[in-house]
């Protein structure tokens, strides 16, 4: 048994997921690999995908999906107008699925690009009023969300997982 495996066994059945039997096929098909690390990564991942999930169903009620939703939110916490670049950057999404979603949602009228007259290379996104509406009632509902799933934690630890969570977004935003 290789390092860090031990704790396969120790989880009782029942509190087993899913990440707990892909590393137990793992430990039949590769033992001499230490699968530890998807214990956390392979939790996050799935967590983030559930979440993602759970988000598009509610935000379908208001006609969007979570990746509209984002960038909805970015450009209404801006303190200026934003580049599409600025969006991508921002949200960690390619340039293509932030044209994506804005021509979605221009064609929503939620958002409209704009053209400096100053310099024609350059284009700027603000919502229209409908927008700004919408993302106003979306996300307090999007908080709900997110609030009813991180309600199964007691106040420290959820301190104590946001603090591990900076910890490692710190450590994948400084990698190249």
């Amino acid at each position: 048994m290789t390092t860090r495996s031990a704790d396969l066994n120790s989880a009782s059945t029942s509190h087993r997921d899913a990440i707990d039997r892909l590393r137990a096929q793992w430990a039949v098909t590769r033992p001499e690999l230490d699968t530890s690390p998807a214990a956390t990564i392979g939790r996050l991942l799935r967590v983030a995908k559930h979440v993602t999930s759970l988000s598009d169903a509610r935000l379908a009620e208001f006609g969007i999906s979570r990746g509209e939703f984002d960038v909805l939110s970015a450009v209404r916490r801006a303190p200026a107008p934003p580049t599409p670049t600025e969006l991508a950057k921002d949200l960690l999404a390619s340039n293509a699925s932030i044209t994506k979603r804005l021509v979605l949602l221009e064609k929503s009228q939620l958002a409209v690009r704009i053209r400096s007259a100053s310099d024609g290379r350059v284009v700027t996104v603000s919502l229209t009023p409908a927008g700004v509406a919408l993302i106003d009632r979306a996300l307090p509902a999007q908080l709900g969300v997110e609030a009813a799933l991180i309600d199964v934690l007691g106040e420290n630890e959820r301190d104590q997982f946001e603090s591990t969570l900076r910890r490692l977004l710190r450590e994948c935003e400084n990698r190249p």
